[in-house]
């Protein structure tokens, strides 16, 4: 099955300034739902019905906040902000 990538009319604008990120958003994005599909496909992952659930993740210097829904092989991005830069030595594990 397709899985389709959908954005909030805020994210869009940004993705529409930033092509190659929209690219490795989508592509994150659909690697991060199709393992989800599978660990609930062979029950090895506890998912609720509850898609409203913001989750994020980082791509380059930015944060993606989405979230997804299962039943309809989707996922939607809510906002993207920049990552803030962290001093040398830490990480910022989401």
């Amino acid at each position: 099955m397709v899985n389709r990538i959908e954005a909030t009319t805020e994210a869009s604008d940004v993705l529409a300034a930033k092509p190659s990120l929209r690219q490795r958003i989508e592509e994150m994005l659909s690697g991060i739902l199709e393992t989800a599909e599978e660990l609930r496909r062979t029950g090895q992952g506890s998912f609720s019905d509850d898609s409203e659930q913001p989750m994020r993740v980082h791509v380059g210097d930015f944060v993606i906040w989405y979230v997804l829904d299962l039943e309809r092989h989707s996922a939607k991005i809510l906002f993207i902000e920049r990552a803030a830069k962290l001093p040398k030595g830490s990480s910022n594990v989401a």
